[in-house]
């Protein structure tokens, strides 16, 4: 496959999920979808369709005790992988937004580190990789958001609120993405030590299988529908009008992805595994940016046009790197 054939493919499936962002936009605008029905979908995305998701995503493919091990060693990359980005993000932001602006510093540093993965990476991931027999990418992508998630609970809490008693572990360990991974691993990893008869693994029931396929579908259009909520609000313009949001959106948009994606691909790294890393690294500012930003008084105005800024710069910069990584995975 060519870097055009590459990009076309993912620009289509990018550009279908900017078609629902754009329908969210238009729903802000004339006052059908508010405030209230936004926070709404936010949560019923989080509490229960990404869990399903997570979990439909491991046990809805039935492998070969080799197969297994084969996808929980790419499992374990992934999560290596995952950890090391953030880390290398954490340190970078560090030594790069040095304001004496508090708030400024804080809310660019949370919005380098911290992409939209959940609402766009995930959905991405499984519109480019899966298909009805094979759900490795939103697999991978699941175990990217359950270390995401860890980042933004610890170190994303602790540096946008500037006080360490916020952090709250019951919040870590008890939420929804990772008892979604916890409960999907041992569902998908039932076939190593699960035995029925003839049978091996445990499998759920196909009206549970059902439910979970058709909540997971709602993972596409809610997240889309609550960007474009959040595009219809921002300020434009003014987004357009900062230097400094440029310089955040180059590393949250190009550097990242490209560093991650050349130090991959040299230590031989390939398919479906870099592909899922780099669309996590790649995906715009998340609304926990804006979200957070609130709740501790910093600049919320900066993070609406972080987030904003980013999202419409990705439709250009997602297709772009994610076709390169494609073609040459």
């Amino acid at each position: 496959m060519d870097f055009l054939d590459s990009f076309l493919a993912v620009a289509q499936k990018v550009g279908l999920l900017f078609i629902i962002i754009a329908l969210g936009f238009i729903c802000q605008k004339i006052r059908i979808l508010t405030e209230e029905a936004n926070k709404c979908m936010a949560d019923i995305v989080m509490y229960f369709v990404t869990p399903c998701v997570i979990i439909n995503a491991f046990s809805a493919t039935v492998y070969t005790k080799a197969e297994l091990l084969g996808i929980l060693k790419n499992i374990a990359i992934v999560a290596i992988v995952t950890v090391l980005l953030h880390v290398v993000m954490i340190l970078s932001v560090y030594l790069l937004f040095r304001f004496k602006d508090e708030n400024k510093r804080r809310v660019m540093r949370f919005a380098a580190v911290f992409s939209n993965a959940g609402f766009i990476a995930l959905p991405l991931a499984q519109a480019l990789i899966d298909t009805p027999e094979c759900h490795e990418g939103a697999l991978y992508a699941a175990v990217f958001l359950a270390v995401f998630n860890i980042a933004l609970w610890t170190w994303g809490l602790v540096d946008m609120s500037g006080e360490q008693k916020n952090m709250n572990w019951k919040k870590i360990l008890f939420n929804p993405g990772i008892i979604g991974v916890a409960v999907g691993l041992l569902i998908f990893t039932s076939p190593l030590y699960v035995h029925f008869g003839d049978t091996v693994g445990i499998r759920l029931p196909s009206l549970v299988t059902d439910a979970l396929s058709a909540l997971s579908a709602l993972n596409l259009p809610l997240p889309m529908l609550m960007v474009g909520y959040y595009l219809g609000k921002a300020d434009l313009l003014a987004a357009f009008r900062d230097g400094w949001s440029y310089f955040c959106m180059a590393m949250r948009l190009i550097a990242y992805p490209l560093i991650l994606l050349a130090v991959l691909y040299l230590c031989g790294v390939r398919g479906n595994v870099l592909t899922v890393l780099v669309i996590g690294a790649s995906a715009p500012v998340g609304a926990t940016t804006t979200i957070f930003s609130a709740k501790f008084n910093r600049n919320t105005e900066l993070s609406v046009r972080l987030v904003s800024l980013s999202t419409i710069l990705s439709m250009i910069t997602m297709p772009l790197i994610v076709g390169l990584t494609q073609m040459i995975a």
